[in-house]
């Protein structure tokens, strides 16, 4: 059960997000060619989310990762363009600052596969960092980044705000990222090391399942409420039994996945995580289809709300993991 504190968190999320986000906001923001919803992140910085898992030292909350999950939720729910995935990623790595609005994105893709020690390629020379990041989450709207390269034939977590190449992608859910190239460029060498990015990796894990549950979620509910609307043959289509079929399907995706979060958010175990993200990778993508499906053409079209969530159903279920990359460590993790 939530704790009053997570309920008062997800209130005030909900608030905030039906009041400044939402598809309207999010197809606005996309017609003018922004990745990152700069207003909105001004507004939860104000109300403190950025500190929700950073410790008090640091300016932070030190809430744990169910209280940073119910938030992420609420943002998935309303297609909120905000960089506090990173939070979790690059923030956890180098907090200064970060509660205050700082924006810190995790550099360490260099394959297309998760992280590991011998895929790194970039180099520290004399505290100078050289080398090539793809898939950067938030890496045009970061002010610095922490970055994973090879030091004296170990594997470093270095601090990097100048020197840096960034190539924005254009990406089918409109979110920001870009690949990096570093040339040269001053880094700092983190306390950090490869134990804390793992840590870092797989709250992120939890935190990305959960905005993805909150996502397919609503996905759900537009669809149910134009099950109920739309009337053919002088019936709602909703009481057409092969469609009642189709909808206790997608019910039962999303309430295992919403069991597995909480779980992963509880105890982030690598399998418990990995179970997390395999289950919302999987019933983000069907709920999505099943609506765009079950809309009919209007679904098809860019008019309708519905293909935001197809589009970001994409994308996230192939970041930080796709389904067969977590159900394989999922399987090691439990001796298969």
């Amino acid at each position: 059960m939530p704790t009053s504190e997570q309920d008062m968190l997800r209130d005030a999320a909900k608030q905030i997000v039906s009041a400044e986000a939402g598809p309207t906001r999010f197809r606005a923001l996309r017609d003018a060619g922004q990745t990152t919803d700069a207003a909105l992140w001004h507004k939860l910085v104000e109300l403190g989310f950025p500190g929700l898992p950073l410790p008090e030292d640091v300016g932070g909350m030190g809430m744990g990762l169910p209280e940073v999950a119910v938030v992420m939720e609420e943002l998935g729910r309303g297609l909120a363009a905000v960089p506090l995935l990173s939070v979790l990623l690059g923030g956890a790595l180098d907090p200064q600052g970060v509660a205050e609005g700082r924006v810190v994105a995790l550099a360490w893709r260099e394959s297309a596969r998760g992280f590991h020690p011998s895929a790194v390629t970039a180099t520290v020379t004399d505290g100078h960092l050289t080398g090539r990041k793809l898939h950067v989450i938030d890496g045009a709207a970061a002010s610095a980044f922490v970055v994973s390269a090879r030091i004296d034939g170990q594997i470093g977590l270095f601090r990097v705000s100048e020197g840096v190449t960034r190539e924005p992608l254009a990406r089918v859910d409109h979110r920001d990222a870009a690949h990096l190239t570093f040339d040269a460029a001053p880094a700092e060498r983190l306390a950090a090391g490869l134990p804390e990015l793992r840590g870092a990796l797989d709250a992120a894990t939890v935190g990305l399942a959960a905005e993805m549950l909150g996502g397919a979620q609503v996905a759900f509910e537009m669809t149910l409420a134009y099950l109920r609307e739309r009337v053919q043959f002088d019936r709602p289509i909703g009481s057409f039994q092969a469609l009642q079929h189709r909808a206790v399907d997608c019910y039962v995706q999303l309430e295992l996945a919403q069991v597995a979060v909480t779980a992963a958010a509880a105890e982030p175990t690598p399998s418990l995580v990995s179970l997390a993200k395999a289950r919302c990778n999987d019933a983000y993508m069907h709920v999505a289809k099943e609506a765009i499906q079950l809309f009919g053409g209007i679904g098809m079209t860019d008019e309708h709300d519905i293909g935001f969530h197809l589009k970001r159903a994409m994308v996230a279920s192939r970041t930080l993991g796709d389904s067969a990359w977590h159900r394989d460590r999922w399987g090691r993790e439990r001796g298969y």
